[in-house]
């Protein structure tokens, strides 16, 4: 949708800006860093969740996830594993410095909201 608000111009501008981030070494390595610990996380995530649920002593908290958790069943991880992959290929894609320092902050939120997941199940 991006691509049709976006004039020709700004768009061959976009993808110029990607290409010379991508060409950083060093940014490539700490996108490649930051997805494989965000997918990490992910999947703590979604197993976090399931734990905390079926103990029955958390429930979801985003409305939005809980009324596909409930009406969708184990789908829900497919799509939760799919948006993840989206996201990593958008930051490996485009890793500028600006996109890696918010996107690292976006691991670390959901980090401690995983760790919090697990303290909840376990009761601690």
């Amino acid at each position: 949708m991006v691509w049709f608000i976006l004039s020709k111009s700004r768009r061959s501008s976009l993808i110029d800006d990607a290409a010379a981030a991508r060409a950083g070494r060093r940014n490539l390595a700490i996108a490649f860093a930051l997805v494989a610990v965000y997918n990490f996380v992910g999947v703590f995530d979604i197993i976090s969740t399931i734990a905390a649920i079926e103990l029955g002593v958390a429930e979801e908290a985003n409305p939005l996830m809980r009324y596909v958790m409930d009406n969708h069943g184990v789908g829900w991880i497919a799509a939760k594993l799919a948006l993840q992959l989206v996201i990593s290929a958008m930051v490996l894609w485009f890793p500028h410095r600006i996109v890696l320092m918010i996107f690292a902050l976006a691991v670390w939120t959901n980090g401690f909201i995983v760790l919090n997941n697990f303290r909840i199940a376990l009761g601690v």
